[in-house]
């Protein structure tokens, strides 16, 4: 449960910090907006409970340019993950069907396999990852 309310504007947020209790914190979309964490800390209890703690900029969208903007104090490796995990989303909206895959296994039809290889391939050039 996350324990913040959140100041949203049309793009930039000043980053607030964010107790994540036991959830690691992902980037989430909360009304239109990307709620997107940085800078993550943890903390373990003597019962051996990890609390995830992290700071919180608000972006209308997870594209480099935007999350670069909300994210100017954080360290290139929080925002190559923000990122990435936007790139993720993106694939995943444009990769095929797994079915079009497991028919062709099915069938033997070694052509449809490829075919899905090579559309699953063609979104991955599409939107390839930070590194």
């Amino acid at each position: 449960m996350i324990k913040s309310t959140h100041r949203l504007e049309n793009l930039v947020s000043d980053p607030i910090s964010v107790n994540y209790g036991s959830d690691y914190p992902i980037p989430r979309l909360v009304k239109g907006n990307w709620c997107v964490p940085y800078a993550i800390t943890s903390s373990t209890d003597e019962n051996g409970v990890v609390t995830y703690e992290a700071k919180e900029a608000i972006s209308k969208t997870l594209f480099e340019h935007d999350i670069r903007a909300v994210m100017g104090d954080a360290d290139e490796a929080d925002i190559v993950s923000a990122v990435n995990h936007g790139i993720k989303l993106q694939r995943a909206k444009e990769y095929p069907p797994m079915q079009e895959c497991l028919d062709g296994i099915a069938k033997g039809d070694d052509a449809q396999v490829q075919a899905y290889k090579d559309a699953c391939l063609a979104v991955k050039a599409k939107y390839p990852f930070l590194s």
